[in-house]
């Protein structure tokens, strides 16, 4: 073991428990990691209302687990806590997800930090988005002890989802929409400086491939992984499901930071070997989205891998649908341009997120970064832009209503593309 470099711990026993207690083993015991008589707050994701068996939400055993391996190193208090995606009712999400139930069975506290009265204004020294403060529950400031519990997923805003974008839910609504107002990447790293995890013990029982966290398709690793480092345990959470971290934007973003090691040459994995578990997770958000739907024009350059999935996504949604074959007069930019075709109606010409900012004049404009997750089909279809500070309630109805009725077509869809490619990857 190198002290130089930051330790990953990877285990994949019998049960989720012996491969829990594994890895807190590898990374020196819990009692080391654990101090006596101390708080300690569990942040699971569990921002959407979903069954354990989808893979949207942190598993409830691994909870368990964790929960079960905290309780010998004998501390006060052992805390479950989250703050559910915009939307989202926090205390449903825990009932769906089964963390009521476990929080119940073993005697451990659940709270919603959205709910939570007293916050702390905490100043973002040389923040690097517009977060400048974060407000943060004081109880979660004054634990000795922050676990971090994502699970490991595809997700169609970051393109993968695992430790570092886990931290997320511990801020209130008013932060989380702010930090997709500008730069989420940037937004993330600042929380992470405002609030950090002292361990990850990351879920990669079921891994979320395909259209994920709304429309998952789970995949079996069957792996615990543990780290100090969140940077560290995600880049190898990449090379478990097949994901290259290279393809990733927020590593770069994180090694600019400094938030943890940025390369593999800085990180060793101890325990189970990567390669004996790896798996080639269906993640249809990477790839050259230039050429993929030829019937468009797609001005896709310079674009972080964030919007790349977003138009992966939404171009999908519309096959799905039955509309992209009636909007192929659409013009899509996506990314950093410095100029764009000057012949373009302002109906056709769609602006996705705020790297087009500029341009917002031109043509329908689409805020974010990135920006909501189903913006770019609906302003493609209705030719209308549907902003912050240009929606109507009628506008938003309309969007909540198509979303419902077409949620089973969708669903459908996106099974028949997963089958189609395990069959073609074996």
């Amino acid at each position: 073991m190198s002290e130089k470099k930051s330790i990953v711990a990877l285990a994949k026993e019998p049960t989720i428990q012996e491969s829990v207690t594994k890895v807190f083993e590898l990374m020196g015991g819990v009692s080391s990691l654990v101090e006596k008589g101390s708080t300690v707050v569990l942040k699971p994701n569990a921002g959407h209302v979903a069954p354990p068996e989808s893979a949207v939400c942190t598993n409830p055993d691994v909870v368990r687990a964790v929960i079960r391996e905290v309780k010998k190193a004998e501390p006060k208090r052992i805390i479950i806590a989250e703050a559910a995606a915009i939307g989202c009712d926090t205390m449903e999400c825990f009932e769906a997800c089964g963390l009521t139930q476990v929080a119940k069975e073993e005697d451990v506290e659940l709270i919603d930090i959205k709910r939570e009265k007293d916050l702390i204004n905490i100043p973002v020294r040389g923040y690097h988005s517009n977060i400048s403060h974060v407000k943060l529950p004081r109880f979660l400031l004054e634990a000795e002890h922050i676990i971090n519990l994502p699970i490991l997923k595809a997700h169609a805003s970051m393109v993968f989802s695992c430790a570092l974008k886990n931290i997320k839910g511990v801020v209130q609504d008013k932060v989380h929409l702010d930090m997709h107002r500008e730069n989420l990447t940037m937004a993330m790293m600042d929380v992470w400086w405002a609030v950090r995890a002292d361990i990850n013990i990351v879920d990669a029982i079921y891994a979320a491939g395909g259209f994920s966290p709304h429309t998952p398709v789970p995949e079996y690793i069957g792996c615990i992984m543990g780290s100090r480092d969140p940077v560290a345990v995600d880049r190898v959470a990449c090379h478990l499901s097949g994901i290259n971290p290279d393809e990733v934007s927020y590593f770069k973003v994180a090694a600019e930071v400094g938030l943890g090691a940025a390369t593999d040459e800085e990180i060793e994995v101890i325990g189970e070997k990567v390669a004996d578990h790896a798996i080639h997770m269906w993640v249809p958000y990477l790839g050259d989205m230039s050429t993929r739907w030829p019937e468009y024009r797609i001005l896709c350059e310079n674009a972080c891998s964030s919007c790349q999935a977003l138009l992966a996504l939404n171009m999908e949604t519309l096959k799905a649908i039955g509309e992209y074959d009636k909007n192929t007069d659409a013009v899509i930019v996506v990314g950093r341009k410095d100029s764009i075709p000057e012949d373009i109606p302002k109906e056709r010409l769609i602006l996705h997120g705020n790297c087009t900012r500029k341009w917002r004049d031109r043509g329908l404009f689409i805020e974010g970064c990135p920006p909501a997750e189903g913006g770019l089909h609906n302003t493609i279809i209705d030719r209308s832009e549907m902003n912050d500070d240009t929606a109507t309630a009628e506008d938003i109805e309309r969007i909540v209503t198509r979303k419902a009725a077409t949620a089973p077509v969708w669903r459908e869809y996106v099974l028949k593309m997963a089958e189609e490619y395990h069959r073609q990857n074996g």
